[in-house]
């Protein structure tokens, strides 16, 4: 279907959850609201995706879908808010929408919009729901530009590949409070590590970044340590500081933070050493040199290529990636990764980044 995008006046993009995958739309929403810029560009999202995308000065507001709440509510608040979100996307009489996610929830959500233009991927049952439909690309590459294509069925452009994450003045204070506080001294080098992913299998193993730990205690004269983690993740954090067997004078656990919170420690961070999950992704999005270990997940799929100062791990396993959430193997493709592979990687990017 031709677009005559002067026409559009009011703009949703359906990407609703997943702290990571809001992130790598961020591109998507400054594209859109670049070709169109006296356009309101509205996103639905989950709670979770709220602090993301708070700051972000290209999008007009977040529709906020309220999909776990509601599962523990009585049955009549249920249909009552399900109603109420619904007749409020067809109500906003949005000129065009963008199903980023594509299961069959959100190809109805845009069907149920009334949009003129509905743009979604060919996805077997939910294509139906679109009247601008896109073959995705089979082979894997940045998620960034996978949405993109949605964009380029319409006559839009990418605007590149850069991922946006605001970080108020406030946190950027906090940080520098908890730099202060763990005797950071000018010319310290700070290397932060993330143990913690949303699946066992994507998790490079505790011992592992232990061993990473001490390697880089022993490397470096004047460094700081900073372990950091998220909700439920304080004990994964606590076990790498414990397995650690170098001196652990200048190794800390990162405060508990907010999302903006970690961004503003990353943002004072020489290199950061993560798993697959939003803080690798808050950490690009920063620009903060980066080294991500991957397991089940692509690479390719994960962080931008031929970025000298976002580099990977992988594994060689010819299993691997298989994108499964349980293993029946041991995770050999993470558990495979030895300490030292990755500890070279970091030195690599260290000297990238000089």
């Amino acid at each position: 279907m031709k677009v005559d995008t002067a026409k559009i006046k009011k703009a949703l993009i359906i990407r609703h959850r997943a702290i990571g995958d809001i992130i790598l739309v961020t591109p998507f929403i400054r594209a859109l609201k670049k070709a169109l810029p006296d356009a309101q560009v509205d996103m639905v999202i989950e709670p979770m995706g709220i602090e993301v995308l708070e700051g972000n000065p290209y999008l007009h507001r977040a529709l906020i879908l309220e999909k776990n709440r509601l599962k523990k509510a009585p049955l009549s608040v249920k249909m009552k808010e399900t109603f109420r979100f619904y007749k409020g996307l067809m109500d906003a009489k949005y000129d065009v929408v963008f199903d980023l996610w594509g299961n069959l929830r959100t190809a109805l959500m845009c069907f149920l919009t009334g949009a003129k233009y509905r743009v979604g991927f060919n996805f077997r049952g939910r294509k139906y729901f679109y009247n601008t439909v896109v073959f995705p690309d089979v082979p894997p590459k940045y998620n960034v530009f996978y949405h993109m294509d949605l964009l380029k069925a319409i006559g839009i452009k990418d605007d590149g590949e850069k991922t946006d994450f605001y970080v108020p003045e406030k946190d950027v204070k906090f940080a520098g409070d908890f730099y202060s506080g763990i005797g950071r001294k000018p010319g310290d080098k700070v290397i932060g590590l993330n143990g913690a992913g949303s699946w066992i299998t994507k998790r490079w193993p505790e011992y592992r970044f232990a061993e990473l730990a001490d390697a880089i205690v022993r490397a470096f004269k004047n460094v700081k340590i900073v372990i950091v983690w998220g909700p439920g993740e304080k004990a994964m954090a606590d076990k790498i500081y414990e397995l650690m067997t170098a001196d652990k004078k200048d190794v800390f656990l990162a405060p508990e933070t907010t999302l903006k919170q970690l961004g503003a420690l990353q943002l004072q961070m020489d290199a950061f050493v993560s798993n697959d999950g939003a803080p690798n992704h808050i950490a690009v999005a920063l620009d903060v040199p980066s080294v991500t270990v991957f397991g089940p997940t692509n690479y390719k799929s994960w962080v931008p290529a031929s970025n000298k100062r976002h580099l990977e791990v992988h594994s060689a396993l010819k299993c691997a990636p298989c994108d499964n959430m349980e293993c029946g193997s041991g995770i050999e493709c993470m558990n495979g990764i030895d300490s030292k592979t990755v500890f070279d990687k970091m030195m690599e990017l260290l000297k990238n980044t000089a």
